[in-house]
């Protein structure tokens, strides 16, 4: 559960070199290797390991879903749990109206991967480039991350939208970091736009 600057910072290697690591981009030397091992407080040879068939599979039941809520309306619910080197994610997220992911007023989001929304209940507006949308009741819509985005619930009604994505380690990092502590604390809410 650490960031990779994080761990880049308790093993002194950089968060690029851990991030090719995971993603089997490079093979780590044997001090990178060490150090990195130390940093999770592990032994080298548990980061050796085959990956076995059942850390492929992650079951989370209804009961033990995170949940936290968004500092100005509304709440999340991680919906999935995580496999090995997966950076696909799942939620459902409730909003207030006008309350969203690059809010009017501040800077659209923009990250390498993609984002699939698809609305329970209530309308949401989502701009992707210059392009606005409203989305209705059952409406999806599955767009590139890399073009500047943000949605809001709107129609002055809540909404309910689940988003599945696939994000880059640092947001996914930060994203399960923040739902936790929000878990765990509910004086530290989570919000998106943070």
């Amino acid at each position: 559960r650490l960031t990779l600057q994080q761990l880049g910072d308790r093993s002194g290697v950089s968060a690029s070199t851990i991030h090719k690591i995971e993603n089997l981009q490079t093979v780590p030397t044997i001090a990178v290797l060490l150090k990195v091992a130390h940093g999770l407080a592990r032994r080298p040879s548990e980061l050796l390991a085959e990956v076995e068939a059942g850390d492929q599979i992650a079951i989370l039941r209804r009961d033990d879903r995170p949940r936290a809520p968004l500092g100005q309306g509304g709440e999340i619910e991680h919906l999935i749990g995580a496999i090995p080197r997966s950076q696909l994610d799942l939620w459902r997220v409730r909003l207030e109206s006008g309350i969203g992911v690059g809010m009017p007023g501040t800077e659209p989001w923009q990250f390498h991967g993609e984002v699939a929304l698809l609305v329970e209940e209530g309308t949401i507006e989502a701009v992707v480039g210059e392009e606005t949308y409203e989305m209705g009741r059952g409406d999806s819509m599955h767009f590139d991350s890399n073009v500047p985005h943000r949605w809001f619930a709107s129609g002055g009604k809540p909404a309910m939208v689940l988003v599945s994505a696939i994000l880059p380690d640092r947001i996914h990092s930060d994203l399960a970091t923040r739902i936790a502590r929000a878990t765990v604390d509910a004086e530290d809410p989570y919000c998106l736009n943070a």
